[in-house]
């Protein structure tokens, strides 16, 4: 017969092998892209919606990229008694790049907290759904998240490290203040432009296309900046611009702009030869300072709708060609929204009363298929004064409405939507 003794061992012997097993399973089953895909976003989802900074697509991958790799290294050591904390390269991009673009410290740490918060519910709620048994359910728990616990720990204490010293040594070099100033001009603060244009030594009242450029993961660390580089300065023979400026918006990734006497097409002539695995999305050229934000801002929701998009087949995209998607999507602001409504409609888009009552006429027009009939019905008019209306606003666009009907379209609902004039 067994004694107390010998039986609390096998069943303390029997608990410990139970919980190797789910931790060993749980660790292997994660491993498949779909199920990793699955924990990175359980983690990510919750920052992005606490922290609207990571609604930055660059910011945003390399979250993603941050948290995939914290995945990985801790599930290939989730089941050993003792681990070695080791964080990826990944881990401390992120943390670079929060410090380069001038964010506190609080930020990182409160990405970390958000983490160590949304892990905890997801691993309570998995073990409570999989582990019937509440002792076996328990030292899982306990293994997990004590593991959990120094891992986060361990990761954040060296990077407290490494965020403060890159903040000190970005904050004193003239890249620092290049990228500050950047930043001022695109969140819409007011600068003295002769100052800007001799910290940038860039001619911001001229005319600005903006551009962003992203290097794949799959290249070498030592290849990116060589690769922006070169790109950045493909783009600018495209497009017959000046010497672009550059600033870094991630690890692999920048903001450009190149400046122009004149206004340019938003297609160039010459399409960019981009290195392999150099991804870029264009905004179109604007006047001024408040272009130089405007294109920047195209640009980046260029980006947006393309995210997690490889695009292997397509390295470049316009924003001109996603535009409606933007705008569908709610990624453009009003500024952008203003823009588009200004760009389509050309004089149309005035405030008067004479504007409004031929917006009027054509936005119902076209939501009845051009039928100056049943439009005239609608109006109380005769079909004749609607076509006379239809004749007047094509005067105002500059052509015909079924030359950008869409476009037209979508800008006269805009103007209806908001209520106001852009």
């Amino acid at each position: 017969m067994f004694t107390g003794t010998t039986l609390g061992v096998l069943v303390a012997e029997n608990e410990a092998l139970a919980v190797k097993l789910w931790l060993d399973e749980f660790a292997r089953a994660s491993e498949s892209s779909g199920a990793l895909d699955h924990l990175v976003d359980v983690i990510d989802d919750q920052i992005v919606a606490s922290l609207p900074e990571f609604l930055d697509p660059t910011l945003r991958a390399e979250l993603h990229a941050s948290t995939r790799s914290h995945w990985k290294g801790f599930l290939a050591v989730v089941t050993r008694d003792t681990i070695e904390v080791q964080p990826a390269p990944q881990v401390y991009d992120l943390a670079r790049t929060l410090a380069r673009r001038g964010f506190e410290l609080p930020l990182l740490l409160s990405v970390y907290r958000i983490a160590q918060r949304a892990t905890w519910q997801f691993i309570t709620a998995t073990l409570q759904t999989e582990v019937s048994d509440p002792a076996v359910r328990s030292a899982v728990l306990m293994q997990f998240w004590s593991h959990a616990a120094h891992w986060l720990d361990t990761t954040v204490e060296s990077l407290i490290v490494m965020f403060t010293e890159e903040r000190e040594r970005w904050q004193r070099g003239n890249l620092a203040r290049r990228a500050a100033l950047v930043s001022s001009i695109v969140a819409g603060q007011v600068v003295d432009v002769d100052t800007a244009i001799a910290t940038l030594a860039y001619p911001l009242r001229q005319n600005h296309t903006a551009f962003t450029l992203r290097v794949a993961d799959s290249v070498p660390d030592i290849d990116v900046q060589r690769l922006l580089e070169s790109s950045a300065r493909s783009m600018v023979t495209a497009v017959g611009g000046s010497r672009p400026l550059m600033i870094s918006s991630g690890a692999r990734a920048a903001w450009c702009w190149t400046s122009t006497p004149g206004l340019i097409q938003p297609v160039p002539t010459t399409p960019p030869r981009l290195p392999r695995f150099v991804y870029a999305t264009v905004g179109t050229c604007q006047n001024g300072i408040d272009g130089f934000r405007l294109s920047h801002i195209e640009a980046v929701a260029a980006l947006s709708v393309t995210e997690g998009d490889d695009q292997p087949d397509k390295p470049l995209v316009l924003f001109q060609d996603v535009e409606l998607a933007c705008l569908a999507t709610g990624i453009l602001g009003a500024e952008a929204r203003a823009a588009f409504v200004r760009r389509e409609l050309a004089g149309l888009a005035a405030a008067d009363e004479s504007a409004n009552r031929l917006r009027e006429t054509l936005r119902i027009y076209l939501r009845r298929g051009g039928d100056a009939a049943v439009t005239g019905e609608l109006l109380q008019l005769h079909p004749n004064t609607v076509r006379y209306r239809v004749r007047q606003a094509e005067k105002l666009l500059g052509h015909s409405v079924q030359q950008r009907r869409v476009q037209i379209e979508l800008a006269l609902e805009i103007i209806g939507v908001v209520g106001r004039h852009p």
